[in-house]
């Protein structure tokens, strides 16, 4: 019988990354229980990732999956102003680290709006970047301050997605085309992203993206 500290665990990890300054307890069982949660996720064809310098962790679809196995999560394909928004968030974090700052990148509404208008030049460009910063809350790689309606902490566990190969593929897609001045990409699609665990019920379904 599963313990509850394990059933918490699995329901927590079910539900979305772990983060262990969010939850202690749940950070301690995913850290000691790794090879009772390793069984009871190989069964639903998952894998857990664990990154244990930057403190989190967080679920994958395994590469291979039974023939007529569902995939539990499932795929998205982030819009274009979401993934020129990861870019940005991951520069700069990446700037933080080398310059030696906090570990913690705090950035507000008005500041990402700002980077954002030179990708974003169509009249309701504010309205856009307010839905690019809501996908990217949901999706976890943003986490609003308690208390503040307009302050977020940038999440570390955007290095899981935004790659150094990541990065560079999609810069050049997206952010080079975009400041040379190229016609209007607000409707191209984004990166792929795969594997989110929905954290909103209202969350519309996107196009399945082949990886």
């Amino acid at each position: 019988m599963a313990t509850p500290e394990l059933s918490i665990a699995l329901a927590t990890l079910l539900r979305g990354p772990v983060h262990a300054e969010d939850s202690a307890p749940v950070w301690r069982s995913v850290t000691t229980l790794g090879a009772q949660l390793h069984d009871h996720l190989d069964i639903l064809g998952l894998r857990l990732v664990v990154d244990e310098g930057e403190r989190y962790a967080y679920l994958r679809v395994k590469d291979e999956l039974p023939e007529g196995m569902p995939r539990l999560f499932r795929r998205h394909a982030l819009t274009y102003g979401a993934t020129v928004l990861l870019i940005l968030l991951r520069q700069r974090l990446t700037t933080a680290e080398s310059d030696g700052e906090t570990p913690r990148l705090i950035v507000t509404t008005a500041e990402m709006t700002e980077w954002m208008r030179l990708y974003r030049r169509d009249a309701t460009s504010e309205e856009r970047i307010a839905g690019d910063i809501t996908t990217v809350t949901k999706l976890g790689y943003l986490r609003r301050l308690r208390d503040s309606e307009d302050t977020f902490e940038v999440r570390r566990i955007i290095k899981a997605l935004v790659t150094a190969d990541w990065m560079s593929e999609w810069q050049d897609k997206l952010l080079r085309a975009r400041a040379a001045g190229e016609a209007s990409a607000d409707n191209e699609p984004g990166a792929p992203l795969e594997d989110v665990e929905a954290t909103d019920e209202d969350d519309e379904d996107d196009d399945e993206v082949p990886s």
